[in-house]
């Protein structure tokens, strides 16, 4: 059923939408005959992910807060995840608090359960707030730092979480000088937080 979910998202972005409701349509009988529940969940969260890559925002939130709803029951380790990319969304819609709270709560759930890939999801949230608060300093040193836990760990931001990094690169490179840009990538470096992603997660958590 996963892989079902996953390659029906592969053919919607590639523009196959035939292709990929077939897909997600399987799913779909599977998961009513099996009694799986979660995998709906993961179905409304491809499916935000492809929305948000698409500038559809509105739809995505929807998706996402729909996802939450089944996860936070079913899948404990699905919430961060699920919270941090509703929260890039709202972010996205300019509801700055929303998504606040959102990634407040994912961060305090990944200090006691680590995922450094979803940390990254979280840091680049994070970033996208901090461009509707108009501060692109603190978005670059959130963008470092995700891009460095990617790096880390040997990922790369895929669908969204790619988009919205590109976003926030393109917003900071417009609003700072190049020296300034600089100083705030290096600043976040010296400060080990760029390696460390539990450092930005302590003191988001500690700022609630």
């Amino acid at each position: 059923m996963a892989s079902l979910v996953r390659l029906g998202t592969l053919y919607s972005l590639e523009g196959d939408e035939a292709r990929a409701a077939a897909l997600h349509a399987e799913l779909v009988v599977l998961a009513r005959r099996s009694g799986q529940r979660r995998a709906f969940g993961h179905l409304y969260n491809e499916l935000g992910a492809v929305a948000r890559a698409r500038g559809d925002l509105e739809r995505a939130r929807q998706l996402h807060q729909e996802a939450l709803a089944i996860v936070q029951g079913l899948i404990g380790w699905s919430v961060p995840h699920t919270l941090a990319s509703l929260a890039c969304a709202e972010a996205r819609l300019g509801d700055l608090e929303g998504a606040a709270t959102h990634l407040r709560e994912a961060a305090d759930l990944l200090l006691s359960t680590p995922q450094p890939a979803t940390a990254a999801l979280v840091l680049t949230g994070e970033a996208l707030v901090a461009l509707g608060r108009d501060r692109p300093d603190q978005a670059a040193r959130l963008l470092a730092a995700a891009e460095a836990t990617h790096q880390r760990i040997g990922t790369v931001p895929v669908v969204a979480e790619r988009r919205e990094q590109e976003l926030v690169a393109a917003a900071v490179q417009g609003a700072l000088d190049p020296d300034a840009l600089a100083a705030a990538r290096a600043a976040a470096r010296a400060a080990g937080q760029a390696l460390d992603p539990g450092a930005f997660l302590r003191d988001l958590v500690a700022s609630a």
